[in-house]
């Protein structure tokens, strides 16, 4: 946090989003370090990809945006972050339509990578995007009740409306993410089944 903390006069706001934000659910040598800037200075994108981060830089102007709009990673930056410096707009993300089609687009296509990272043997890209699946479903599915869950533990409470299976799956994904392990092709398959079930169930 020190490295970035140089970078504050470049960005209205600055800050960290995502699990590495929580300590019990940033795996290491897996999870991404997801770092924002609400900036209109685009050099602050090199800064922060030369220090090793995963950045997303926007204009304050763009996150009202996006916000007003309903889109996930406005619920992300507002809702699931640790600013180091500065103030968001003054504006509240919105939960509409748009915020669930966006949850349940993002699992169908994130488990359509861990496919294809299987495929080509990339261990952690496949238990990464396999999660991201699950996870993104279970995200689609409270959504549609009017919240978002971020946390693991808020992902967890949430699962258990959505039945007894969808539930294992997670438990099963989150133990093996947490050890590193990797994931076999049938629960690969098993996690798109479901995607795919609930998804049809509620369109």
């Amino acid at each position: 946090m020190n490295d970035l903390s140089s970078l504050c006069k470049k960005a209205q706001a600055l800050g960290f989003y995502g699990s590495y934000t929580r300590k019990e659910d940033y795996v290491e040598d897996l999870s991404d370090i997801n770092v924002f800037a609400l900036s209109d200075d685009k050099s602050i994108l090199l800064d922060l990809a030369s220090l090793g981060y995963s950045p997303v830089v926007i204009s304050s102007k763009y996150f009202e945006e996006i916000c007003m709009k309903g889109d996930p990673l406005c619920h992300y930056i507002y809702y699931d972050s640790d600013l180091i410096c500065g103030e968001f707009p003054a504006v509240k993300p919105s939960i509409n339509e748009y915020t669930c089609k966006r949850f349940a687009n993002m699992s169908i296509s994130s488990i359509q990578l861990s496919r294809e990272a299987f495929l080509r043997q990339d261990e952690k890209g496949s238990l990464t995007w396999t999660f991201r699946s699950i996870r993104s479903l279970i995200q689609y599915i409270s959504c549609l009740g009017g919240s978002i869950p971020f946390s693991n533990s808020q992902i967890k409470e949430k699962c258990l409306s959505l039945g007894k299976e969808v539930c294992e799956t997670l438990y099963i994904i989150q133990e093996k993410r947490e050890r590193l392990e990797a994931i076999s092709a049938s629960l690969i398959l098993k996690v798109e089944k479901l995607v795919k079930s609930v998804i049809k169930e509620t369109v």
